[in-house]
């Protein structure tokens, strides 16, 4: 009997195993998808221009809740402490249970929230379209304080060593210290900013629409080296392991040292590149407005795979347990193989994709093997 159930294993595996760039799922909202996807105890989050906030089941794409605002959900969620916390261009910044999607509290801005929260000790920080940055208490909502920059903040702040940085479309990044909300230092650029900061061992690495990428000295805001592109550059970077990587609008992909800005490659997708990149396991990975989702070796640049999406791709990717999540202007979010997962569920029903699917994940050749069946299924 074991024998037998071993066999049976083995060869549905054989069937249903799909390879790297492979859809495992997707989930279709009502409208764009411009806000990045947020993965927290195996349930992804992410907003849609439908005006909602939905919460899927990481393993199938299946729906547990969504959570209404009054318009576009643009804003990436954020989750710490079993909520989920995000902007909205209706002006409010919101806190939803992650358990059943309920209301814990919401805190008018005033203007659109085109920016993304970041959490720190308590607290809540995002931008707003009439140029603010806000503090807010992440437990009830209420104001910490709030810093007037020139022009709209657009940008996710980051946080580190009690200084939030951020950039603006008054073209200046700001450093501002956290505890009252005094101006630490800011540095002007040539235009203005919709890239979030990175900082990484005691730099801060920015985009600006005058078409560099910055490294700065968090300390004090000094220049250290500066990167020129041919177009603007709205991708926000990410380092890993001494490189610094970022899209740009004249659709190359940059690896660069991170120490001194010298390039170790470039990868030239179809159009522009606003999608931030991240890195997993030795691959890159981002989208860009040529409507794919791209997978290239962090080695050389080369190509690992591509995939393609019914429209632009400005959401950026997050990659948790080998699957790559991804918004599109299709209205879909999609889960895609990074590695070779078997089996794949769609939440509506489509030509090429079955209602329903046996799945075996990983590769049955891997020391590990486990089986997952729809609710209906069984092996007897």
């Amino acid at each position: 009997m074991k024998t037998l159930l071993v066999t049976l294993i083995f060869i549905l595996s054989s069937l249903l195993i799909s390879a790297p760039g492979d859809l495992i799922w997707r989930y279709r909202t009502t409208r764009e998808i411009w806000s990045s996807p947020c993965v927290a105890n195996r349930n992804v989050y992410v907003g849609s221009n439908d005006h909602n906030l939905y919460a899927l089941h990481c393993i199938d794409g299946s729906f547990i809740w969504k959570y209404q605002a009054a318009w576009y959900v643009t804003s990436t969620p954020c989750v710490s402490g079993g909520v989920v916390f995000f902007g909205s261009e209706d002006s409010f910044l919101y806190a939803v249970n992650c358990s059943n999607g309920s209301l814990k509290w919401r805190y008018r801005t005033v203007n659109d929230i085109d920016s993304s929260p970041c959490i720190s000790d308590g607290v809540v920080y995002i931008g707003n379209d009439y140029g603010y940055v806000f503090a807010i208490n992440s437990s009830d909502g209420t104001l910490k304080w709030r810093y007037q920059t020139g022009s709209a903040v657009e940008t996710t702040p980051r946080v580190s060593d009690g200084v939030v940085f951020v950039g603006s479309h008054d073209s200046y990044i700001y450093a501002i210290n956290c505890p009252d909300a005094t101006l630490k230092w800011r540095y002007k650029t040539g235009n203005w900013i919709e890239s979030s900061p990175c900082i990484v061992n005691g730099v801060v690495y920015i985009g600006s629409d005058d078409h560099y990428l910055y490294a700065l000295n968090s300390s004090d805001g000094s220049l250290k080296w500066r990167y020129q592109t041919s177009y603007l550059v709205r991708s926000s970077p990410c380092v890993s392991e001494g490189v610094v990587y970022f899209g740009g609008w004249d659709s190359y992909l940059y690896a660069l040292n991170a120490t001194n800005g010298s390039l170790k490659w470039v990868f030239k997708a179809d159009y522009r590149i606003d999608t931030s990149p991240c890195v997993s396991d030795g691959v890159v990975y981002f989208g860009s407005n040529d409507w794919h989702v791209y997978a290239v070796r962090i080695s050389d640049g080369s190509l690992l795979w591509k995939y393609e999406t019914g429209a632009v791709v400005v959401s950026s990717p997050f990659v948790s347990e080998g699957v790559v999540y991804i918004g599109s202007g299709d209205y879909y979010l999609y889960a895609l193989e990074t590695y070779g997962y078997s089996g794949f569920k769609e939440n509506e029903s489509a030509s090429n994709l079955p209602e329903k699917s046996l799945s075996a994940s990983p590769n049955p050749f891997s020391s590990r093997l486990s089986i997952s069946l729809p609710s209906s299924g069984a092996i007897y």
